[in-house]
């Protein structure tokens, strides 16, 4: 990618490529209202860089190219999870490897440490499959801790009710809206159930400070005393998360 002194156009997505151990790596550029770049590698292997508007293009570039080190070791990351996903299952913190199964079922079944998905699904649809099992699995568990935990928010809460979503994300493990809704990233799922329960915690916290302030992070150790020491384990987790 060379430098050019052009600059990313104001609110567009645009592409390029680059060299990444010896191959050519799709780049998407989008142009946005932030104050620096942010990159990341999305879920198709393509580098992501998120830049202000007006940022220039060779501004990009040098970006790109201080930071070679560090998509080396995501692509990765990321060419390991492809591999392994179509080997394993995590799910709430367990590993599971795959196994067609003998008896007739319409969804998954986990036994020990062996997940045995339906004779009917195919090898080349098994990750749509399963995500989309993990999707209807992640809405009842998610739904079940903000049932448990809601009793303990809902006076004084500056919301009603939330409704959640399930989505996938990139950047937030969960966030809260002033609308109501409560987001929860589907990936959470393959998580220990106790780091699944502190994000929702968490933001439920939002319902009654929708900042960082010292008063969130009081309520938030009144509700969860033990939430930095599984923080802690998020954060080392995500370390390894190749997006």
């Amino acid at each position: 990618m060379s430098p050019q002194r052009q600059s990313v156009n104001h609110n567009k997505t645009t592409q390029t490529s680059m060299l990444i151990q010896g191959r050519e790596v799709q780049v998407i550029i989008r142009s946005m209202k932030r104050k620096s770049l942010r990159l990341g590698v999305t879920e198709k292997g393509e580098i992501e860089v998120k830049v202000p508007f007006y940022c220039p293009r060779y501004e990009v570039s040098g970006f790109l190219s201080k930071h070679t080190a560090w998509l080396e070791q995501r692509l990765t990351q990321f060419e390991l999870k492809q591999k392994t996903q179509l080997q394993q299952l995590q799910y709430l913190g367990k590993c599971y490897r795959f196994q067609r199964s003998e008896q007739k079922s319409r969804s998954p079944v986990l036994i020990d440490d062996v997940c045995y998905y339906p004779q009917s699904w195919h090898e080349e649809d098994l990750i749509s499959k399963i995500e989309l099992w993990q999707r209807g699995q992640a809405k009842v568990v998610f739904q079940e801790l903000i049932d448990q935990w809601w009793p303990h928010f809902y006076q004084g809460a500056l919301i009603g009710r939330p409704v959640l979503r399930v989505k996938k994300m990139r950047s937030r493990w969960g966030s809260l809206s002033s609308k109501g809704y409560i987001n929860l990233n589907m990936k959470l799922m393959e998580f220990d159930p106790a780091i699944i329960e502190m994000v929702v915690v968490h933001e439920l916290c939002h319902s009654h400070y929708f900042d960082h302030s010292a008063n969130f992070y009081r309520l938030m150790a009144e509700k969860l005393p033990n939430y930095k020491e599984i923080e802690t384990q998020l954060r080392q987790i995500e370390k390894g998360c190749a997006y």
